[in-house]
């Protein structure tokens, strides 16, 4: 099926945001927990989940009074850093440009505002007809609500639109929502829990992305 739509997580497939989601997670735990904080490479583990289960899992017990308190800081400390510290991976830029022929979208669990703010600073979001942030109501990835979202937006089938994501959150909400699928492994996933989610095709870089799509028909 020829693939008119290319749909992108955003951290860990179009970003390396790693440092700057680490710096506010850190700024967070102590403003709630009063406690040192996981390392950035423990924190780089689970990037892409809610942060409510990033906290959970890094051993984070948190109230609802101080779950409150975590979200806030976070969000304040993610703002104020500006995606200052996060770079577009290798070919990413040269490669949305040669992709301009397709209809683009991002499709992240990040807040909208937090996404657009990320992809103004590093230049990206020109090249993307529709950016679909967390929004109340829709489920998250692995749920496939927010790319039937960005389906809907950009007036596109699922059978015609390829998910590109470095998590397996991605690659199953894709499978769930009908498109096509393709796994990063350059990211913040590990290679074998993507591959047990049998995506479509497998790439190492996203300079490879362009040649896939022309191959398939795109």
């Amino acid at each position: 099926m020829t693939i008119t739509t290319i749909l992108c997580d955003l951290d860990g497939t179009l970003v390396d945001s790693r440092r700057d989601i680490a710096l506010a997670f850190q700024h967070a735990w102590r403003a709630a927990l009063r406690e040192t904080p996981p390392s950035a490479a423990a924190i780089a583990q689970h990037i892409g989940k809610p942060l409510t289960e990033m906290a959970s899992e890094l051993g984070g017990m948190l109230s609802p009074s101080l779950l409150r308190t975590f979200l806030t800081a976070y969000r304040r400390a993610y703002s104020r850093q500006d995606a200052r510290l996060s770079r577009p991976y290798p070919g990413v830029i040269l490669n949305l440009q040669a992709l301009s022929t397709f209809t683009l979208g991002v499709v992240t669990s990040k807040e909208s505002r937090q996404a657009e703010m990320v992809l103004r600073r590093l230049t990206l979001m020109r090249f993307f007809h529709h950016i679909q942030g967390g929004t109340p109501g829709l489920r998250i990835k692995p749920a496939p609500d927010g790319i039937i979202a960005a389906l809907a937006a950009l007036h596109c089938r699922p059978s015609h639109a390829l998910m590109v994501g470095d998590t397996s959150a991605d690659i199953l909400a894709g499978k769930a929502a009908g498109t096509m699928t393709c796994a990063v492994t350059y990211g913040f996933g590990t290679r074998e829990a993507l591959l047990q989610c049998a995506p479509d095709f497998v790439i190492g870089s996203f300079g490879e992305l362009l040649d896939l799509v022309r191959e398939s028909g795109g």
